[in-house]
């Protein structure tokens, strides 16, 4: 059963970073992207990156890919890329680049969005050797992003991860504090003592900042992650129709088929939220116990439901729902890279539980910082998402009885990390 009603998610993306302010917006920025691709190329200054022209080769000498990059463009519209040439032309600009705050969402998959809404795209995307061709060029974007070269964007400018619009953003949920008050910077110095634009991404909290509700109390069950609520179901089935519409969740897809822990979780309870571009990237434990097992596995990036393709999409139409990807979340909890990480309560009224971090889009990179064995105290870090937002789930076995508070028993509620979200009795 799913808590999921038909509440417009679409202000929470898009205040979170996932949209564009509006269609013309997009189409302006990937009608200049490509111009200026264009331009480049007739004064002799473009130079294809050597990844760039892997990802090329790939698609030319791969009849299945070859194909795929063909169908998905077939009734492509501009300023959207009409075909892979224009897409690979895009993509070596991005990975070049610091992503800018404003209107736009997560370039790539801005420029991609039109083609993952194929049936051409979703085929060629469940590719297992285009995913990893997708993996080395996020590689080289992070290489860059890790950079002081990076840093350009940490500015109070428009498009400034600093500027007005930014700061209000970043600090909206944070009752009353500055940027300079809830995270751990200098404000004194250039770019606020950020080393690089992944610095500034992964920024921590300052002490005082989302401490642990109810710490003495063995019975609650605290938020993982600065997220906003997309989604709640219990009963959840062994196996189930995640590409259908509804988007049931299929618990051994999503747990890789677990030989150790998997069936213990049939018939239990998930909770899903999303992350905000705009906000806090690090995963806290939502129990104390012991860190049993830890699971990384290599997914898809750009799938959506089957059960989505041709929708329109508000990218597209102004007057359009959520785009058809960002409706795919249970969807992709099957499918897309993630990292799964079992815990065992000391609470036996909780017992085994698993968090899982979920990539979505170039937001994929799930840097696990615990290790198996280890104790953990709820409210310590387990690890991070690099480049921004993306999803997380929390697992619970059917044997727990767990109530969730009213403050994070609806989509769309924001979720605060170390909150007080459940209880156990």
């Amino acid at each position: 059963m799913s808590s999921r009603s038909s509440l417009r998610l679409a202000d929470h993306f898009r205040k979170g970073g996932w949209l564009p302010a509006s269609r013309e917006v997009l189409q302006k920025w990937l009608a200049d992207a490509l111009k200026e691709c264009a331009d480049n190329a007739s004064r002799g200054t473009f130079t294809l990156l050597p990844v760039i022209a892997e990802f090329e080769a790939f698609i030319l000498n791969n009849a299945e890919m070859y194909m795929g990059f063909h169908q998905m463009f077939e009734g492509a519209t501009p300023p959207f890329p009409t075909d892979y040439k224009k897409l690979l032309l895009l993509f070596n600009k991005i990975i070049q680049e610091a992503p800018t705050y404003g209107a736009i969402g997560p370039p790539i998959y801005m420029v991609i969005s039109q083609a993952m809404d194929t049936q051409g795209g979703f085929t060629t995307f469940l590719s297992t050797e285009l995913n990893k061709q997708f993996k080395r060029m996020f590689a080289h974007w992070a290489d860059f992003l890790n950079t002081e070269h990076s840093r350009y964007v940490l500015n109070d400018k428009e498009g400034g991860w600093f500027s007005e619009p930014a700061l209000i953003e970043m600090q909206k949920h944070f009752d009353g504090l500055t940027f300079d008050e809830t995270f751990e910077c200098l404000p004194y110095l250039a770019h606020k003592g950020f080393s690089s634009w992944e610095h500034f991404f992964n920024r921590t909290f300052r002490p005082h900042v989302r401490t642990l509700e109810f710490p003495e109390r063995d019975d609650i069950i605290n938020g993982a992650c600065e997220s906003v609520l997309y989604n709640i179901a219990t009963a959840v089935k062994e196996r189930d129709t995640f590409w259908l519409k509804g988007e049931p969740y299929s618990l051994m897809h999503m747990l890789n088929h677990d030989p150790d822990y998997a069936e213990q979780f049939v018939g239990g309870t998930v909770f899903q939220g999303f992350l905000e571009v705009t906000g806090y990237h690090r995963w806290h434990s939502p129990v104390t116990g012991t860190i049993k097992k830890i699971v990384q596995i290599e997914g898809t990036y750009f799938v959506q439901s089957p059960a989505t393709l041709g929708e329109p999409s508000m990218l597209e139409d102004s007057e359009a729902d959520v785009p058809p990807f960002l409706r795919s979340l249970a969807f992709i909890t099957s499918l897309t890279t993630r990292a799964l990480i079992f815990i065992e309560s000391s609470n036996p009224l909780i017992g085994l539980m698993c968090f899982m971090a979920i990539g979505m889009t170039e937001i994929s990179t799930c840097e696990v910082t615990v290790q198996e064995n280890q104790p953990i105290t709820r409210g310590d870090q387990l690890g991070m998402f690099h480049f921004g937002g993306s999803s997380h789930v929390l697992v619970f076995r059917p044997e727990t009885n767990i109530t969730f508070f009213s403050e994070y028993d609806t989509p769309g509620q924001h979720v605060k990390v170390r909150a007080a979200i459940a209880g156990v009795a």
